[in-house]
């Protein structure tokens, strides 16, 4: 691993660092926003930023959600493996704490989703009709995760890239309170968990750097196949984005196949 040693305030990364500011400033403003959620009232809140919502298509927020999810954004980052494969590695490796922390959140804390907690007809709801488990937002926390393992692992990007990957992260998040799956503290905390997690899952790439190595790569591009072919099998309760899924799942049999069956141009 090699890093700049000159700035004691950097994340380590194979051949740059960006400032830890990265890591904070994201990590302290969503908890910021989680802590107003209990002040100002999470339900109140639901109600307004669902409302404010229901005014862009359905189909919007329903593709972003699948997006976000597990699936979802293997099959989106398998391309990725043919030249810049410590992006999957590193989401990879923040994986199963990110899986405990939001899974074992929701068995703990036993939170109820707005479904559970508002009469039908009062909010706007797309796709599924999901009752419980609601704290932490899964597709929140995914989305995160991965955002963290691009902006992390990628140091060279420009500030406009990171703060586009950080966009596109808050809009999968936000879609989960447009489709009136999770409340506003859901989201905000799964996130900041995910962002902590996913940059942890960025230092650890730069010990286990299995991603160098023809075999990790193949071992990876596996997981995305077999991710991506589960896209076109299983419902994940997104009717009206159902060719998108299709497209999202040929686009991750694509990537995976590409990486299994070419050299790849490995990346840091």
């Amino acid at each position: 691993m090699h890093y700049d040693e000159s700035v004691p305030d950097a994340i380590p990364t194979p051949g740059a660092a960006l400032p830890r500011s990265w890591l904070i400033a994201p990590a302290a403003a969503l908890a910021v926003l989680a802590l107003a959620c209990v002040v100002a009232g999470n339900q109140s809140l639901f109600i307004t930023l669902n409302s404010a919502a229901s005014g862009v298509s359905p189909s919007l927020w329903s593709a972003l959600s699948l997006t976000g999810s597990v699936l979802g954004m293997l099959a989106l980052l398998a391309p990725t493996l043919k030249t810049r494969p410590r992006w999957l590695a590193s989401a990879l490796l923040a994986g199963p704490l990110a899986l405990v922390f939001s899974e074992g959140g929701k068995r703990i804390f036993d939170i109820m989703r707005p479904a559970g907690v508002l009469e039908s007809g009062s909010f706007n709801l797309i796709g599924q009709k999901l009752y419980v488990y609601s704290f932490p937002s899964g597709h929140a926390t995914t989305a995160f995760v991965v955002a963290a393992a691009l902006i992390f692992a990628w140091p060279e990007a420009s500030t406009r890239m990171r703060l586009a990957i950080l966009a596109t992260a808050i809009l999968i998040a936000f879609s989960r309170v447009a489709m009136g799956a999770h409340w506003p503290l859901d989201v905000l905390v799964g996130a900041c968990g995910g962002w902590l997690i996913g940059a942890l899952g960025c230092v650890l790439s730069a010990h286990w750097r299995f991603w160098e190595r023809r075999g990790g790569v193949r071992a990876m591009a596996a997981i995305a196949l077999g991710s991506s072919l589960a896209l076109l099998f299983i419902d994940l309760g997104y009717p009206a984005v159902h060719l998108y899924q299709i497209g999202l799942a040929a686009w991750g049999i694509g990537g995976a196949a590409s990486a299994l069956g070419n050299d790849t141009e490995t990346r840091s």
